[in-house]
Order: structure tokens, then C-alpha cells, then sequence
């Protein structure tokens, strides 16, 4: 455990050195016929309350990635997903939904793209951010969430089943929105199983855990 908690916190040194290189754009509106069904779920285990009831909000990885795919071969013939990240939020707060697809290009130079997708009042927004690896990053193997059994709203239930309900039930100051990571578990050299995860934490008492199951077939990893 001490070896994973290494390289998460070496990615994420990694991820701000990236931001230096970092470029912002807006690609493009899409029309409000093309507004996003949004996954509405009632989570968590019999005898659980409060959370275990709570209807929640959150976008599919499915439905998505084939136009944040385009976006990301115009930016680079040889674009590959790495991961996702879905926020997700109760249906009673109102706060807009999104989702992030993270891209890599070999090169050279070895660079990575993020692929945002927003849903706005008149339609989604598409933006992206841009910059190049950390040095000696590994890409890894591409990700094609068409592939996986389980889009983000069956994950998001299977997670809430094995623990998350159960948190958002006995903390009141849960940080929202939370995100549902699609990635590798060692996230930084792009290795092991690719799992979906929610780390959840309290504002208040700073409790936290994190939860991940295998993201092709939704059993408990840890």
C-alpha cells in the first residue's frame, strides 16, 4: 500500500508539472437536440438510509467518448484514451454535470489531451486542454470504454453497494460533486487492472475512502 500511495502522489506531482505546458481552448457547442441523458440511480445495500435512497446524477462514459474521440484524433492521428473522470452529484443539486476524457500521444513529443464535455442549459460545451508528458511517462494500453461491461452509472451503483452508500449515510459534509475515475490502478505508469473508483471524503471531519472495482467485471478490488 505504501508503494501505490508513492506513485499516486507521483502522479500527481507529475500532473502539475504538466500544467505548465498546459493550453486552453473551446472547440465546439453542440446543439441542444444533443443534450445528454443523464443517469438518475437509487443506490446502496437494503438497511442503509439517508444515501443508501439518494438519487444521483451522472453522465455516461459511453454515450460521449466516440465525439470526444474525434476532437482527440483532429488534435493527433495516434490519440489514445488513458482514463476518465465523472463527476457525479445528488439529483436535487442543480450544479452542472461534465466529464473529462484524458488522451495521450506518443509523439514525438510524448503529449496528453483533456477532452472536456459539459452539459450547458443550451447544449454541451467541448473544451480541451492540452500539454506535453512528464518525462519518461509511460502511455500505457489504450482505453475504449465501448469495450467494458459496465458504463459509469453501473459502476457508480456497484461502488455504492460495496461501501460508498454506506459513507455518504454516516458523513453529513461529503465533498460534492465526487468523480468516478476510470484508470489503471497504477495510475501513473498506466499498469495493473483497469478499475472504476470514488475516493469520498468528509469537508468536516476529513474522513475519507476510496473504493474500486474491477471495470470489466465490477467485482471489489479494493
Amino acid at each position: 500500500m505504501q508503494d501505490v500511495a508513492a506513485e499516486d502522489r507521483q502522479a500527481s506531482e507529475a500532473l502539475k508539472r504538466d500544467t505548465r505546458w498546459a493550453r486552453f481552448r473551446l472547440v465546439v457547442v453542440v446543439a441542444l437536440v444533443l443534450v445528454p441523458a443523464v443517469a438518475v440511480l437509487i443506490a446502496g445495500p437494503d438497511g442503509e438510509s439517508g444515501a443508501a435512497s439518494m438519487d444521483l446524477r451522472v453522465l455516461s462514459v459511453k454515450e460521449h467518448y466516440p465525439q470526444a474521440l474525434a476532437v482527440a484524433r483532429e488534435w493527433r492521428t495516434d490519440a489514445i484514451l488513458n482514463g476518465a473522470r465523472l463527476p457525479f452529484r445528488p439529483a436535487e443539486d442543480l450544479g452542472d454535470l461534465g466529464l473529462s476524457y484524458y488522451f495521450r500521444s506518443p509523439g514525438p513529443p510524448a503529449k496528453w489531451l483533456t477532452v472536456r464535455v459539459r452539459e450547458r442549459e443550451t447544449g454541451l460545451v467541448v473544451e480541451t486542454e492540452d500539454g506535453e508528458l512528464f518525462p519518461g511517462q509511460p502511455l500505457g494500453d489504450p482505453v475504449d470504454p465501448l469495450h467494458l461491461a459496465l458504463d459509469s452509472p453501473e459502476a457508480l451503483s456497484i461502488i455504492l453497494q460495496n461501501g460508498g452508500a454506506r459513507f455518504l449515510a454516516k458523513h453529513n459534509n461529503p465533498f460534492w460533486p465526487i468523480g468516478l475515475h476510470l484508470e489503471y490502478r497504477r495510475t501513473f505508469y498506466s499498469e495493473g487492472p483497469l478499475v472504476w473508483a470514488v475516493s469520498f471524503a468528509d469537508r468536516v471531519s476529513l474522513e475519507s475512502e476510496t473504493i474500486r472495482i474491477d471495470a470489466h467485471t465490477g467485482e471489489l478490488v479494493e
